[in-house]
């Protein structure tokens, strides 16, 4: 049995799930998230739907495996997805020397904890300026806000706070600094309801992917760039987080700019569906990457420095 088949088979999904922070409800015998109630998990079946009924043969917004999961949900590439499966279930193969290994009992809901803060963010700076192309006064003005931060191990964490208590962490993301060893994750108890949103009291937000995609943008936006709200998901399937920020009320236009690729395709459209069929009252607009310049904003702006 080949590795990924492994995976499929012996790690659960739900498991999986809890450990990512996503309060799991049951439904007769099926589960859904607190977080993202678009979603079926079926542990029989050992598979996931979003966005469709899972006896439907054709579904609107595809589901899959626990690596479709990962992947989805937590922004991991398909290696980075199995890689860390292969941890989190602990996976043996034959050629290993076996280890004794307990079950750890995960818990049904974990509390968001910042990773320590280091004493500088050159780091930081030198990523997302000099490597991702990001315009310095805006990493400053983030930073200012607690929204960017270095910790212990030189990665840079990116916070999301409450819309109702600015002061408290819902969701928070890595990325690595070194440049030829990339590292990203989510911390766990991340609230994926809320994502990153950089609030600049505007009446119009713009929707990405991940938050470098975000701050690629404002420094396309140039001087205008706090003319506009912003929300980074920090993954295409988790777009239920908009509900939360179109149900305050005050915002009136929204600008889908994810990806231009198949994922970020499928997810503008089903962004699109919903906000127009659930929110009449706020305009909607697509803004996809050129194609001859990148599939994301940050390619864009790395592909146009001149």
């Amino acid at each position: 049995m080949g590795v990924c088949e492994r995976i499929k088979n012996e790690v659960s999904i739900t498991d999986y799930a809890r450990y990512m922070g996503f309060t799991l409800l049951k439904k007769g015998n099926y589960y859904t998230m607190k977080e993202h109630d678009s979603v079926m998990i079926s542990p029989r079946k050992k598979k996931y739907w979003q966005n469709s009924n899972p006896s439907d043969s054709v579904a609107f917004g595809e589901g899959g495996s626990v690596i479709d999961f990962a992947m989805n949900f937590g922004g991991y590439s398909r290696d980075e997805a199995i890689k860390q499966l292969i941890s989190f279930g602990n996976i043996r193969f034959d050629n290993e020397p076996i280890q004794q290994t307990q079950k750890v009992d995960i818990p049904e809901s974990v509390e968001l904890k910042l990773p320590a803060t280091d004493d500088n963010t050159r780091n930081v700076f030198a990523y997302l300026i000099k490597t991702r192309g990001i315009t310095k006064d805006i990493v400053t003005e983030l930073i200012k806000r607690k929204m960017i931060y270095q910790d212990k191990h030189k990665n840079c964490v990116f916070v999301g706070y409450d819309i109702n208590d600015k002061n408290k962490p819902v969701y928070a993301c890595l990325r690595g600094t070194n440049t030829y060893k990339k590292f990203q994750g989510d911390v766990r108890g991340c609230d994926y309801s809320k994502g990153i949103y950089v609030e600049n009291g505007s009446k119009t937000f713009v929707v990405t992917e991940s938050f470098i995609d975000a701050m690629s943008v404002m420094t396309i936006m140039g001087k205008d760039w706090k003319k506009h709200n912003y929300l980074a998901l920090g993954g295409t399937g988790k777009y239920e987080a908009i509900k939360s920020y179109l149900n305050a009320g005050k915002v009136k236009n929204l600008i889908i700019a994810t990806d231009n690729d198949k994922a970020g395709r499928t997810a503008a459209k089903i962004i699109s569906t919903f906000v127009k069929r659930d929110y009449p009252d706020v305009s909607v607009k697509v803004s996809l990457p050129p194609v001859n310049s990148g599939k994301d904003w940050n390619e864009v702006i790395n592909k146009n420095k001149k």
